[in-house]
């Protein structure tokens, strides 16, 4: 659980780092889907799998702020 949690804040640290690269309301846009997807996963599912899966989305959103970056 510590090491989710330690993940998903490197990768806050880094996004917020390359988010220079993708409009900010994008981002906030983006931030808000994973959240309310966080939500509702924790609620049916339990907090474990939505950490989880908060951690993929985030992950895919660094590489496409990286990848928007390099364009």
């Amino acid at each position: 659980m510590k090491t989710m949690l330690l993940t998903a804040s490197l990768f806050a640290s880094l996004m917020a780092g390359a988010a220079m690269a993708m409009d900010s309301h994008t981002i906030e846009e983006h931030m808000a889907k994973i959240n309310d997807n966080y939500i509702k996963t924790a609620e049916d599912e339990g907090k474990t799998q939505a950490l989880e899966e908060k951690v993929e989305e985030l992950e895919a959103m660094i590489q496409m702020i990286l990848d928007d970056k390099d364009a």
